[in-house]
C-alpha cells in the first residue's frame, strides 16, 4: 500500500522548496502545524525514501503511477539519482532551476501515492507496510519475515543506535 500525502505533507514540501534549510519550528511558523508534526511528518518523508536530501532533492521514481492519474513530474536536470555528484559539479542554469521547482511544486499535491520499498529484500510493499522504529528511525517492511531477518542480520547495530539515541537529551 503507498503512502499517501496529504495536505500537511504537501505544505511541509512546499515550504522546504522554499528554504530547504528552515528549521522546523520555521516551518511550523509558516504552515500552522505544530513543531513535533512538522518533524515527524519530514523524517516520515526521508525514512520512506521521498526526501533524499536537505537540498531537497525529491525520488520522483517513488511516485506510483498506477494508483495516480497522470502527472507530469519534473526532475530537475542535471540531478540523477543512480548519479553521485558533488554539488559544485551540478551545472544548472538558474532560471532553468526556477521554472523546473514552480513546476514541481505545482504538481505535488494531495493523495499523490509514493511506491514503498521493503528495505530488508527491496521488494515492492503492497498493503500496509511492517514497520520498525527505534531511536528517531523508521524502517519498513513487506512482510513480518524480512523484519525479522532485518533483526537478526542487523541486532547489535540497532541496539547500539538505541543506546546512543537514550543516552541523549532530547
Amino acid at each position: 500500500m503507498p503512502l499517501h500525502l496529504d495536505k500537511i505533507d504537501i505544505a511541509i514540501i512546499k515550504s522546504l522548496l522554499q528554504d530547504g534549510r528552515k528549521s522546523f519550528r520555521q516551518i511550523s511558523r509558516e504552515t500552522k502545524i505544530t513543531t513535533p508534526t512538522v518533524k515527524a511528518r519530514f523524517e516520515r518523508l526521508v525514512n520512506v525514501g521521498f526526501i533524499k536530501r536537505v537540498t531537497p532533492v525529491f525520488d520522483f521514481n517513488l511516485i506510483d503511477k498506477d494508483e495516480q492519474e497522470e502527472y507530469n513530474l519534473v526532475q530537475i536536470q542535471g540531478i540523477k539519482n543512480d548519479v553521485a555528484k558533488k554539488e559544485n559539479e551540478i551545472d544548472i542554469d538558474s532560471d532553468i532551476l526556477k521554472i523546473e521547482t514552480d513546476r514541481i511544486k505545482k504538481n505535488i499535491t494531495s493523495g499523490l501515492a509514493i511506491k514503498m520499498v521493503c528495505d530488508f529484500c527491496k521488494g515492492p510493499i503492497s498493503g500496509k507496510p511492517k514497520v520498525l522504529k527505534f531511536a528517531d528511525i523508521e524502517r519498513f517492511f513487506c512482510c513480518n519475515s524480512c523484519k525479522s531477518e532485518n533483526n537478526e542480520k542487523y541486532g547489535g547495530i540497532i541496539e547500539s543506535i538505541k543506546r546512543k539515541y537514550e543516552g541523549k537529551d532530547i
